[in-house]
C-alpha cells in the first residue's frame, strides 16, 4: 500500500491542473509534471488515470467531510437536521474552488468516482432518500438551503468576479436565515 502523504502530494499536484485548465487537461504526464515526480513514480500510486481520478474523489469527499465537522462542532450522528443543514451551507460557501464542482460534475457518470461523495452526503443527510414531495416543511426547508449553498459553486464558477469571504458568509448567513428560529 503507498504512503498516504505521497498519494495526497500527487493529488495535491492533480488539483491546480483541473483547476486552473479543466478535467480535459488531467493527464498522468500532466500530474507527473505538476508534482516534480516521474511518470513511472506516479504510475507506481496511481496506475492509471481512472485510479488517479478515484483517489481524488476519496481525498476531497474527506476533507468536505472534515469541513462538515469542522462547521458542525459534532459528528453528524449526534447533530440535528438543521446543525447538519448549518454545517453544509457554511462548508459548501466557504470553499472558494470550483475544483469540487467539476469533479462532482464529471463524477456523475462514474460511480467509483461518486460513491465517496455519495457516503458523505449520505452520512450527513441519511434522510435525503424520502421523496421531495413527502418532506415536512421544516426538512424542505433545509433541503432548499442545501440546494441554494450548491448553487453557490456554479455561481461562482461563472461570475464575473469570485466572491471574497466577507461575501461567501453574507450568502450562507442570508441562506440559513430560512432556518432562524429552528
Amino acid at each position: 500500500m503507498a504512503r498516504p502523504s505521497a498519494r495526497n502530494t500527487l493529488i495535491d499536484a492533480a488539483l491546480p491542473v483541473v483547476e486552473e485548465r479543466g478535467i480535459t487537461a488531467l493527464t498522468l504526464d500532466a500530474v507527473a509534471e505538476e508534482a516534480g515526480v516521474t511518470k513511472r513514480g506516479l504510475l507506481y500510486h496511481f496506475p492509471s488515470k481512472h485510479a488517479l481520478l478515484a483517489g481524488i474523489h476519496e481525498h476531497l469527499a474527506a476533507r468536505v467531510e472534515q469541513n462538515l465537522l469542522k462547521y458542525a462542532g459534532k459528528d453528524p450522528e449526534e447533530a440535528s437536521l438543521v446543525e447538519r443543514t448549518r454545517a453544509y451551507v457554511r462548508a459548501a460557501t466557504s470553499t472558494p474552488s470550483t475544483v469540487e464542482m467539476r469533479l462532482i460534475m464529471e463524477a456523475a457518470n462514474e460511480p467509483e468516482w461518486m460513491a465517496p461523495w455519495e457516503r458523505v452526503y449520505r452520512r450527513w443527510f441519511p434522510e435525503a432518500d424520502a421523496p421531495v414531495d413527502e418532506l415536512d416543511e421544516l426538512s424542505m426547508r433545509c433541503l432548499v438551503a442545501r440546494m441554494a449553498a450548491d448553487g453557490s459553486w456554479g455561481y461562482e464558477s461563472i461570475a464575473a468576479a469570485p466572491m471574497n469571504d466577507r461575501a461567501r458568509r453574507r450568502l450562507a448567513d442570508s441562506i440559513l436565515s430560512a432556518l432562524d428560529g429552528e
